[in-house]
């Protein structure tokens, strides 16, 4: 039997969107071109050791924000359990003999910032005000159902960027660095990344900054289990190659193992470069399509994934931010293993993009060790003892990622966030095909929590009655 909704990609937002969708009654199908579903939440595991991909941490965990409020939708917040990190130390950023740590609570953040740079009170003053100021005009980030919203999460077009805001209030170069450093979250320096979207992402961050129990794939475990209960069928190693259309509308999924598969409904859950391309020219118009193509993706990663055969105690469960250069984040979520990453554009790697997994050759090989050493070299000052401590070292370039999450060039975002991908420079939710929607980190917010709210405005747009937001909200 067809499903009234076909959704493509296993990643959090298409597990969210399964839910939401299968909740409301429907008959959901989910395809998954890997065996394994998750995204960039997905785990793997070697020798014994298991490896969170993208998974770092996540913020707004309290009752009454936007996480928690999510969680407690999909009735998953009493199964999940929430390890806050240190409350004075959640995130470190360091810089050469400088650091400063962000606590886990924006209260105590604001506090703690005013105490270090007393001389910038007034700026740093102006830059709360208008974090929260952004926050309050975008309605999945402030819940109140009596909110007066512009909902331009879907369609800012303003050009203003973190640094000109930086220029404007803050004159510290050390406070300039601390507070651009979140810009990192999505891969952007604070040259390219938007004001509005840097407020979001920076506010997100706290109340209260937080692991989950198990990493990214107790999570996604217990998405698939919810989505099962509500009937979701989940087909792996089952991805889809063809979208048939008849006019502006799709029919039919072909899949990577020969099935026609029919529904009233498709969510593009994955690159929407990889959807348009399973469809016809003529059915969206080719000058269309290539200039969606041609949008620019974001940066690939480069991560550090160690075995341990002790804790490492000067690094402790806070995240570390190396802000001198390109800004590296070191994590210890285990007594056992490490994880480390930097971005990085994928030119460096892309002679081999056409060549499979494990068989790129030794030259590839030379490269991404050397990569690998030079992060090490970086951290080594900050973590004494390290070599010592590492039993085995893996590593991963943007190839890998592409490989394994099928985002373009590696990109660890989707389509780029900068200023000049805003509005209608940038997928939305509705696309030329009529009963087509998509979700995912390209369209409006990148991480975690911005692809789950990415999911609730998908549907929430899908069933027309602001019925979503309002249960969220409540």
């Amino acid at each position: 039997m067809n499903p009234d909704v076909c959704v493509i990609g296993a990643g959090v937002s298409g597990l969210t969107n399964a839910i939401l969708l299968a909740e409301s009654g429907r008959k959901v199908l989910v395809l998954e071109h890997h065996s394994i579903p998750g995204g960039y939440l997905q785990q793997f595991q070697r020798k014994g050791t298991r490896f969170d991909v993208g998974f770092h941490w996540v913020g707004s965990t309290l009752p009454g924000r936007p996480f928690n409020s999510i969680l407690e939708h999909l009735e998953l917040l009493d199964k999940i359990e929430i390890e806050p990190y240190p409350a004075d130390a959640a995130i470190e950023v360091r810089s050469g003999d400088k650091s400063f740590a962000y606590p886990t609570r924006f209260d105590a953040f604001v506090e703690s910032a005013l105490a270090t740079w007393p001389h910038e009170r007034e700026g740093l003053l102006k830059f709360v005000e208008e974090v929260e100021a952004e926050c309050a005009r975008a309605k999945w980030f402030d819940l109140r159902l009596d909110g007066d919203y512009d909902n331009s999460l879907f369609g800012k077009t303003d050009r203003t960027t973190l640094r000109d805001r930086l220029d404007e209030w803050i004159g510290d170069p050390w406070l300039r660095e601390v507070l651009a450093v979140q810009s990192y979250n999505i891969g952007l320096q604070d040259r390219e990344i938007p004001w509005s979207k840097h407020a979001l992402i920076f506010r997100s961050n706290f109340d209260e900054t937080s692991r989950i129990r198990g990493g990214g794939g107790a999570f996604i475990d217990l998405m698939l289990a919810r989505g099962k209960e509500l009937g979701v069928e989940y087909r792996f190693r089952e991805g889809a190659q063809k979208i048939e259309c008849e006019g502006r509308r799709a029919i039919a999924v072909h899949t990577e193992k020969g099935n026609r598969i029919e529904a009233d409904m498709f969510i593009g859950a994955c690159h929407p470069k990889t959807i348009f391309r399973m469809i016809d020219d003529e059915v969206v118009g080719a000058d269309y399509k290539q200039r969606l193509m041609s949008m620019k993706d974001s940066r690939g990663a480069i991560q550090i994934f160690a075995r341990l055969n002790r804790p490492l105690p000067t690094l402790g469960r806070t995240g570390v931010f190396l802000t001198d250069g390109n800004p590296l984040l070191v994590v210890h979520p285990d007594d056992d293993r490490l994880e480390a990453m930097v971005y990085s554009e994928q030119e460096p790697f892309a002679k081999w993009r056409d060549e499979r997994v494990m068989r790129r050759g030794p030259e590839y090989e030379q490269l991404k060790a050397a990569a690998i050493e030079t992060m090490l070299e970086r951290m080594r000052p900050l973590i004494p003892g390290l070599d010592d401590a590492i039993e085995d070292i893996f590593g991963s370039t943007p190839l890998s990622d592409e490989w394994y999450t099928r985002n373009e060039h590696g990109g660890v975002f989707g389509i780029s966030h900068d200023v000049d991908h805003q509005g209608m420079d940038r997928p939305a939710p509705r696309m030329r095909i009529r009963n087509l929607w998509f979700t995912g980190h390209s369209i409006t917010l990148p991480g975690i929590l911005g692809v789950m709210i990415n999911a609730f405005g998908t549907c929430d747009g899908l069933r027309g009655d602001d019925w979503l937001f309002r249960s969220v909200a409540r």
